[in-house]
């Protein structure tokens, strides 16, 4: 009776030992198919002195994603006439409005002071229903309003909650609300600043979203304004142009990123590279997403208006340094040699876990039950270790290139 029951434990731990394995290669293969990128925004027609130029928030960040090979999916809304040229490459899934989102440019005799109207408008206000399903579980998403109708962004806090294994191997989708849209009223078309946070922008606020504004949003604020959302996000960070930008943690710290001194030509996209760039480098885990996004945004800012946002591309892609890719490469490969000989001695483990429930089978038939007990406990710990240490060490395809660069 004993040896059957002991056989039949065996057999379960096992089965359990395969099991747990099979989980482990389920995850590591799923990962191929889990998109890198999410960027959901409205692209626009911007007209500067009478000539039509593709723009919008989402076209400049595609820009920089292309410019580190990353592959996108694109929610974007536009009429008949939106220039989807920027998304090259990438996912994209066009929402059809009768008219694009377009934004007329002027600018001050000095050329430093920008002002906007609005002359069209979509008639679809982006929401997280417009994301396809296998879009849903980015390991980035980066939203891009750009005014308050043209899309619904507290909408997109419940975009991925996660499965069972995300929870497993502490997966958290990272948000990023390039929020300057929500921070715009329209008077007779012109574009002005609310001189205090929008409710929608509050009701867009998260613990896993990172807030995105500039100065011109920022600045007719109360100070406590900042600090208290700052409080109820992931981090916050206000871009103030050559002064680089300040990021303002939830327990209240803040912390200055100096700008990449540089002789800009057109700040066009700087602020949408900066976020797009953060976003990506602390996915990455770099140890200073800041230096990384402001020295992204510095080789945005080298190119004229008229070549934008395509020429972002190659702006970051000319001076990427190669030295910082080729030491991020060799880190990345002896992290995976190592999380190699991790999977090999836990499968080597549970082989033993196997054996040793083959070798006891003439033990008493409580503590048989017990070992097995045990030892498909310690069969679960060991596979859930190595998928966790999987999804830590960042083996993933998407991180083959670098983004830093200060």
């Amino acid at each position: 009776m004993s040896l059957a029951l002991a056989l039949r434990n065996s057999a379960v731990a096992k089965a359990v030992v395969y099991l747990s394995l099979a989980a482990a290669t389920l995850v590591f293969v799923s990962e191929f198919w889990r998109p890198d990128l999410l960027l959901v925004g409205n692209v626009t027609v911007d007209l500067v002195e009478g000539k039509r130029a593709l723009g919008g928030a989402v076209a400049y960040a595609a820009a920089v994603a292309s410019a580190l090979r990353i592959r996108a999916c694109v929610v974007t809304a536009g009429g008949p006439d939106a220039d989807l040229s920027a998304f090259a490459g990438h996912d994209v899934h066009l929402v059809s409005t009768k008219e694009t989102l377009t934004f007329e440019h002027s600018y001050t005799w000095w050329g430093h002071r920008r002002k906007l109207k609005v002359t069209a408008q979509p008639d679809v206000t982006l929401t997280v229903e417009h994301v396809p399903r296998r879009c849903r579980r980015a390991r980035v998403v980066l939203l891009g309003p750009l005014t308050p109708q043209d899309m619904d962004a507290a909408s997109f806090l419940k975009l991925y909650e996660g499965g069972l294994l995300d929870r497993l191997t502490g997966f958290q989708q990272q948000t990023g609300l390039m929020a300057q849209g929500l921070q715009r009223g329209l008077d007779a078309g012109k574009v002005v600043p609310y001189k205090a946070p929008a409710a929608s922008l509050e009701e867009a606020v998260g613990s896993s979203v990172s807030v995105f504004l500039s100065d011109v949003e920022t600045d007719p604020w109360p100070p406590a304004n900042i600090t208290a959302l700052a409080a109820r996000s992931a981090r916050w960070l206000v871009t103030r142009g050559e002064q680089g930008a300040h990021e303002y943690s939830p327990d209240g710290n803040v912390t200055h990123l100096p700008a990449v001194k540089t002789a800009a030509v057109d700040t066009n996209g700087a602020g949408d590279t900066f976020a797009t760039a953060y976003m990506l480098a602390l996915a990455l885990r770099d140890p200073h997403p800041g230096a990384t996004a402001n020295w992204a945004a510095s080789r945005a800012v080298l190119r004229p208006q008229a070549c934008k946002p395509h020429c972002v591309t190659s702006s970051i892609r000319e001076d990427m340094p190669w030295g910082r890719i080729k030491a991020w490469a060799a880190a990345r490969a002896a992290a995976a040699q190592a999380i190699a000989e991790g999977v090999w001695k836990n499968a080597f483990h549970l082989q033993l876990i196997t054996n040793s429930s083959r070798t006891n089978s003439s033990a008493p038939q409580e503590a048989t039950a017990a070992g097995a007990a045990d030892r498909a406990a310690a069969a679960w710990r060991a596979a859930r270790h190595t998928v966790t240490s999987l999804w830590q060490t960042q083996l993933w395809p998407w991180k083959r290139t670098a983004t830093s660069g200060k």
